[in-house]
């Protein structure tokens, strides 16, 4: 999970990339929890967006929309745009509104603007 926050403290990771970092973090904070074993905070009642706000330094809405992103957009459209102009919060934001299958033709279509 170190490495995650070290990643995440960096500024050159793009929006989805942030993202998916953040989905990852959420898992392993969880697997953590349910454990029972070395818990993730001190502060049982810290929420997983709080613990990342502090290990981090963002703040606890971007660390939420961060993992509506990751959750709400398919792999497959997160492979798609990713490093890509449209690598971007609105366009996830967008996506994540589609059912899946609409998120594909979507991403399809946004390969041919430039």
């Amino acid at each position: 999970m170190k490495a995650l926050d070290e990643n995440l403290m960096r500024s050159e990771l793009t929006i989805t990339q942030q993202s998916e970092h953040i989905a990852k973090r959420k898992e392993l904070w969880e697997a953590r929890k349910q454990s029972g074993r070395n818990p993730p905070t001190s502060d049982p009642r810290q929420g997983f967006a709080s613990a990342t706000s502090d290990a981090t330094g963002m703040s606890k809405r971007r660390v939420n929309e961060a993992i509506a992103r990751a959750e709400g957009v398919t792999q497959e459209a997160r492979d798609t745009i990713r490093g890509t102009e449209h690598d971007k919060g609105v366009v996830l934001d967008e996506l994540k509104k589609l059912p899946a299958s609409e998120q594909a033709k979507l991403v399809t279509f946004l390969k041919w603007i430039p």
